[in-house]
């Protein structure tokens, strides 16, 4: 299958790159075999791609995998990859619809086995969908994503940084992540205006784990929500939201050895865990059981 150049591809079809849907299309096929390599198909595993575009990294899935489900929001590109570019292709499926509304977990368990993802996020739906996949992790064996430069650095990011947040604690609880490597924006048509980063993303058994996963998620974001301000205020201060007093809340950090005057910013994700349990009234259970 010969490669097209993007641009003359899209002015071939009358269509113009949609920048409301972020849409910027990988220009060289190298790039897209790096992405298809790093996720290591083979011919058991099913694959989602989310926003196959035109095709550019579907050419390399299909290749390896034993089947691709691409989701594709654009209806000319639905049309392009089903009428053009796959039109006797039996191991891609393309859905014309919204990623957000995709079911993986439904997928799974249709095919009895976890799936892989891959796909160029565009900027708008990073965060959403990979919350979304913080719900469905049981649904997946692993995923490769390019995302921007600035999203990667959060997803990456150490306590105590600028880019540590909500998103970086429960991602570093749910999944491993390797950063794998940088595309700049010469290899997009229309070029970006900044860097990008391909991350594989493993599901994750957390050591130590959240006795209860969504306690956990609202404590993290509860300690994120006044950045600049203290545990005390942000934690501590919202006793009741937790079914404590303020004095039970002062002594579990006391018994943590967690200075309640550092910001949330400055939590480790094992200390967001230990905190978490210990507010739950799990921590004590843990133990007489072990």
């Amino acid at each position: 299958m010969s490669f097209v150049s993007p641009k003359i591809l899209l002015s071939r079809l009358g269509l113009r790159p949609k920048k409301a849907w972020g849409q910027h299309f990988l220009l060289y096929p190298h790039q897209a075999r790096r992405i298809a390599a790093a996720l290591e198909p083979t011919f058991g595993d099913t694959v989602v791609e989310v926003g196959p575009g035109l095709g550019a990294l579907t050419v390399f899935l299909v290749q390896d995998a034993g089947k691709v489900v691409a989701i594709e929001r654009d209806p000319a590109l639905c049309r392009y990859l089903q009428e053009e570019l796959f039109p006797d292709t039996p191991t891609v499926k393309i859905l014309q619809q919204d990623v957000m509304d995709f079911s993986f977990l439904e997928l799974s368990r249709e095919i009895g086995n976890p799936l892989l993802a891959a796909g160029n996020l565009p900027y708008q739906i990073t965060s959403p969908l990979l919350f979304k996949l913080i719900q469905e992790k049981a649904a997946l064996n692993r995923a490769v994503f390019m995302v921007q430069q600035e999203v990667g650095d959060r997803l990456l990011a150490s306590p105590g940084t600028k880019d540590y947040g909500v998103l970086s604690v429960l991602i570093q609880y749910h999944f491993a992540l390797t950063r794998l490597f940088s595309l700049g924006p010469a290899n997009f048509y229309p070029a970006p205006q900044v860097d990008s980063v391909v991350l594989r993303l493993t599901p994750a058994t957390p050591a130590p784990a959240a006795w209860d996963e969504a306690l956990f998620a609202r404590l993290v974001k509860a300690a994120f929500s006044q950045r600049r301000k203290t545990l005390n205020n942000t934690v501590v201060a919202q006793a009741a939201a937790w079914a404590r007093s303020r004095e039970e809340m002062q002594a579990i950090f006391q018994e943590l050895g967690i200075d309640p005057i550092r910001r949330g910013e400055t939590l480790s994700v094992a200390e967001f865990v230990e905190l978490s349990n210990a507010i739950g009234g799990l921590a004590g259970q843990q133990k007489t059981n072990c």
